[in-house]
């Protein structure tokens, strides 16, 4: 079974907020509250990295699979319009540690290039 639900965000400083309370309410809803902590994780990480990086303003959206043989599987997707690709920085210096911490929260991560110029930063929790 598959589900999906997207928020848009304003550029303010409270959209982490919003997405992360979005998030656990989407986990509770779905009945999957377990996923929630790691998924506000990411949530957060990507959509402060859309505002602190890019002009845009995030799309949010959440997908659950749901698999009576694997396990439950949420995938955190923030869209942007700006092309450039997300990438983990090599430094040490703390702004460019979001994307780390994202890969090291979820199962897998990536960015894709959307169609209309964007790109789809996304992150699978189980």
């Amino acid at each position: 079974m598959r589900r999906s639900t997207e928020l848009r965000l304003p550029r303010t400083l409270d959209a982490a907020r919003r997405a992360r309370r979005f998030t656990a309410e989407v986990c509770a809803k779905w009945r999957v509250p377990g996923l929630a902590p790691d998924a506000a994780v990411i949530v957060t990480e990507l959509v402060e990295n859309t505002l602190r990086h890019t002009g845009a303003a995030p799309r949010l959206e959440l997908e659950l699979h749901r698999d009576n043989l694997h396990g439950n599987e949420l995938t955190v997707k923030v869209t942007d319009d700006d092309p450039r690709e997300a990438v983990i920085r090599e430094s040490g210096y703390p702004p460019g540690l979001g994307l780390l911490l994202v890969a090291q929260t979820s199962e897998q991560w990536g960015c894709r290039r959307e169609p209309t110029g964007g790109k789809t930063v996304w992150a699978t929790v189980r």
